[in-house]
């Protein structure tokens, strides 16, 4: 009777609902139920969860930052939180140019004089926390139509003090597209202003006060004759410092938000756990159910060859295949397949052994059933229950496998997965500056989705294995 018939949907949803009604009264199914649904919704809903890729969104924060709830502590609660500042200028003085200042400035200058002509913008912020590691400033510099003039750009930084930081200077007589990123802790731009790098922190001399900071960018227009022009536009203007703490699990060592990295692993993990689990169950149920029905040399030839695989060292094997065939998540999946259904094979194996026995295999086979139909039709069906325990319980498995493959470093480099978390947190000084946020939920994770399969597993192998069903 097939499953698409009324009846035998009738059949399948009386099952389902006895199956349910035994699993709910499991109290280690629920559990293990209620965190797969956690992290299920984690992998589900991870584009909206993270607002930042995994992978390349980098420089959110400082190196290291610690998690943004630290704040909590009395001695956290001035750490500063990343700042990004979008300059919108304004103009210290009446400019002698007609200009169009804000996030964009724009100014057409056509001379009727020869003399120098300075614009003076700025932008105000407030700074109220401890003193940062470094700070950025990114703008898009476009002068055209550069005919018959000099002129000079200039950009500062000023303290509650007053005293003034020169962050960019510029001249030229030509045109100049250029992307302008200046960082307080580049070598030479440090040596070039009289700091010793390595041994000078800019940022944390210059934001030791708190109170309000200016950023100044002056142009300065020399014309050379009275029909000198140009054209100028300043754009994308921000000012960055980078902050000690960010978001809810902090950052990685390039800065990257670690709770994207966290949630975008949950779906790439469990994608690897349950599509290796599948694939191996289904060929240990094939292989099983043909080894114990066929029998004789195909029996024999199948079993030694479970036998090989048995004894074979997995892991070495598959870092030596992995490095073989490159690190994708598709070949890691693949090979953990393939190295995973040999036991439930020869489980599948004994239980047709007693099947291909019953009556109503010999009715079948009396009726002209063929070999195919026999085993497809009701052997793989009687075998099902047993399967699905063992496709539940080979997830931890595999998730652990690729886990390992990643942090010995043959992991998918374009996965965020947990075990490259881990491997990243080893390998780039997690541990040596006891970056805990980094260290802990990778690992905490991977124990919690392999303990929840565990439970289920433990859960429906007490309702489909009679000999494990509790008396009520």
């Amino acid at each position: 009777m097939s499953i698409f018939s009324k009846e035998g949907r009738k059949i399948l949803s009386r099952r389902l609902s006895g199956f349910w009604d035994e699993y709910k009264r499991t109290k280690v199914g629920i559990a293990g139920a209620i965190i797969l649904i956690i992290f299920g919704g984690l992998a589900i809903f991870a584009p909206l969860l993270t607002p930042y890729d995994p992978i390349i969104s980098k420089r959110l924060a400082e190196s290291f930052a610690q998690p943004q709830w630290v704040t909590i502590l009395p001695h956290n609660k001035d750490l500063p939180p990343t700042q990004d500042i979008q300059l919108y200028w304004t103009a210290q003085e009446e400019s002698p140019v007609p200009i169009e200042w804000g996030k964009r400035v724009a100014l057409r200058f056509e001379a009727a004089t020869t003399k120098q002509i300075d614009i003076r913008l700025a932008y105000n912020f407030t700074y109220k926390y401890l003193p940062p590691l470094s700070f950025n400033l990114k703008f898009t510099l476009n002068a055209e139509n550069v005919t018959d003039m000099t002129y000079l750009l200039e950009s500062n930084l000023i303290n509650p003090k007053g005293d003034q930081l020169n962050l960019w200077r510029h001249s030229g007589q030509a045109d100049a597209y250029r992307l302008i990123e200046i960082q307080s802790t580049e070598y030479w731009w440090m040596s070039a202003r009289g700091y010793e790098p390595g041994v000078d922190n800019v940022a944390q001399i210059w934001f030791a006060q708190q109170g309000q900071y200016t950023v100044t960018f002056i142009i300065s227009l020399m014309p050379k004759t009275t029909t000198s022009k140009m054209n100028l536009k300043i754009e994308d203007s921000t000012f960055n410092i980078p902050g000690l703490i960010h978001g809810i699990l902090g950052a990685d060592n390039e800065g990257r938000d670690i709770f994207s990295q966290l949630v975008w692993g949950s779906r790439i993990s469990l994608a690897i756990g349950l599509l290796s689990a599948v694939i191996a169950t289904s060929l240990g149920v094939i292989i099983g159910v043909l080894a114990g029905y066929v029998g004789g040399a195909v029996d024999e030839i199948i079993m030694r060859i479970v036998d090989i695989l048995i004894a074979l060292p997995v892991l070495p094997l598959l870092l030596a295949l992995v490095f073989l065939f490159g690190p994708n998540v598709i070949y890691i999946i693949v090979l953990i397949a393939i190295f995973g259904w040999q036991g439930l094979s020869r489980v599948i194996r004994s239980q047709i052994l007693t099947l291909r026995e019953a009556s109503f295999v010999e009715c079948a086979r009396a009726s002209g059933a063929s070999k195919t139909y026999v085993m497809f039709k009701h052997l793989v069906p009687n075998v099902l229950p047993i399967a699905f325990a063992s496709l539940v319980l080979s997830v931890p498995g595999a998730i652990l496998t690729e886990a390992a493959l990643s942090f010995l470093g043959f992991g998918d480099p374009r996965a965020a997965t947990w075990g490259k978390m881990l491997q990243s947190a080893f390998g780039f000084g997690a541990f040596s500056n006891l970056a805990w946020w980094w260290i802990l939920p990778p690992g905490l994770a991977i124990t919690l989705v392999c303990l929840a399969f565990v439970f289920i597993g433990h859960a429906v192998d007490n309702i489909v294995n009679p000999k494990l069903r509790r008396r009520r």
